[in-house]
Formats: structure tokens, sequence, C-alpha cells
């Protein structure tokens, strides 16, 4: 889908289903997962990094643009960061790293409509791509503004990307097989 061109009214939507599946992930990780929580806004398993994944994969850069305006909403909303530049940048790299996942995953994979060329192995090495490169690019504007690295947090927040990217893209095949009716149809064969 993201190789086909879709009218502005079908990429606005592509950005609304991206921002209501974030949020919607966001509020379930909270509910389920704040025990896990490592530090304020990093958690061991963050279930709105497979959306990260899958709304660039599904939608491009309509789904850049939906994760870039649901992170601006949450950083400056929800997580109430006081540092300005903090909730910015961090709303980039929050919907740049998965971004860049994607265009790496298509140039090397030679990706096409539908996502043509993309195998589990290389779905899970993008998961895996999308799960370090966003938490880098969050921790390198850290040690930029700061000089320091807290390690113990970006491993926390590589672990739960990762975690949570896995999570989705089961959970998501498993939707896929289910409503599948070429599954259907070769069961009642």
């Amino acid at each position: 889908m993201p190789h086909l061109k879709h009218s502005p009214l079908k990429q606005l939507g592509y950005v609304g289903i991206t921002i209501i599946a974030f949020l919607c992930l966001n509020w379930i990780n909270e509910l389920l997962f704040i025990q896990f929580e490592q530090s304020s806004g990093i958690n061991w398993v963050f279930l709105p990094a497979g959306i990260r994944l899958l709304a660039t994969l599904l939608f491009g850069f309509a789904g850049f643009v939906g994760l870039l305006l649901v992170s601006l909403y949450l950083n400056f909303y929800h997580f109430a960061f006081t540092d300005e530049v903090r909730a910015v940048y961090g709303a980039v790299a929050g919907a740049g790293g998965p971004y860049l996942a994607y265009l790496f995953a298509k140039h090397w994979f030679d990706l096409g409509p539908r996502l043509k060329n993309l195998t589990a192995r290389r779905l899970l090495f993008t998961g895996v791509l999308c799960g370090v490169v966003s938490p880098a690019f969050h921790h390198a504007f850290m040690w930029v503004q700061t000089g320091l690295v807290e390690w113990t947090a970006l491993v926390a927040m590589i672990v739960g990307d990762i975690v949570g990217i896995l999570v989705v893209l089961y959970i998501a095949k498993g939707l896929i097989t289910l409503t599948d009716p070429r599954d259907v149809e070769s069961q009642l064969d």
C-alpha cells in the first residue's frame, strides 16, 4: 500500500487510523504494563512500538505523519514534558525511527506493493531494527543535551520496543490468519 498513489483523503484516513491505533495501544499498555515501567515514559513492554512499525510499513509517510502528531499530543498533554525541546525531539524520534526502519527495509528488501518480498525473517529483522533505531534517536538527543547516556534506560527502551513490536506483529498475524477468506476456504475442503 505505501507504494501506491492515494488520494489526499485516503492519506488523511491513514493518519487518523495511525493516531487512533497508537492512542488505544498506549492506553492498553498503561493499563496492563505500568508495573514494568523502568522510569517515567520508559517501559520494558511498549505495545505502541508495534503500531509505529505497522503504520510505517502499511501507510508509509502518512504513518509517519500520524505517529508524529500523536506523539506531539501525548508528549505535551499526556506525559506533560516540562522541556518543550525534549517533547518535540521525542516525538520526532518516535516517528522518525520507525519511518527510517521502513525506508531501509523498502530499499534492502525491495518491498513492492502490498509489502511484496516481506518474509517473516525480513519482518523480524525490520522489527528489531525499528526497536533499536527509535530508542537510539531518543538517547542520542539526551547525549547531545547532557553528554551522558542512561544505559539502563536505553536498554529498557530497546527491549520494550522490541517486545511491543513482536507482540503486536503476532496479534496482527493471528487476526490476518483468522480473517483470511482463503484460509476459511481451505478448511472447508
